[in-house]
């Protein structure tokens, strides 16, 4: 009867642990795909496993310094006075990219965040998504890639 309090017991486990983690990119991306890092099902591809976590934490990490920048607090105040400017550009410059899984990746995450459907309508300041331009560039000197 031990053994089967134990069963019992260890049945009604939680599994808290096991939650989906909030991450930034889809592993099922198209640019994922394409790069040969993930399958149309987001299941990572043989070997690169570690290639998305990395991808996945660059991105978190230099989402919050994005966040956090003085370029966009400034954006957030003048876009909420109501000011109407033409929109800023970011701009990614990444030298000796490699093949681009991290500039991929930055730049799908910035425009995902920052730009402003063309549909959108003054709804969009409750909800502040700001209009900005996302512009990426890959800089690597191996005639290979």
């Amino acid at each position: 009867t031990d053994k089967v309090k134990q069963n019992n017991a260890q049945s009604t486990l939680s599994l808290s642990h096991d939650k989906a983690k909030n991450v930034q990119l889809s592993p099922s991306s198209p640019f994922f795909q394409k790069l040969g890092v993930s399958s149309p099902n987001g299941k990572p591809l043989v070997g690169m496993s570690s290639k998305l976590r990395q991808c996945q934490k660059f991105v978190e990490i230099v989402g919050k310094l994005v966040d956090n920048s003085c370029f966009i607090q400034s954006f957030k105040q003048i876009s909420t006075s109501g000011a109407v400017q033409a929109p800023p550009t970011i701009r990614v410059i990444d030298m000796g990219c490699g093949r681009g899984y991290l500039t991929f990746s930055l730049h799908s995450y910035l425009c995902n965040k920052f730009l402003m459907p063309e549909n959108e309508e003054t709804e969009q300041k409750a909800n502040f998504k700001p209009g900005l331009t996302v512009q990426t560039q890959g800089i690597d000197r191996r005639p290979k890639l």
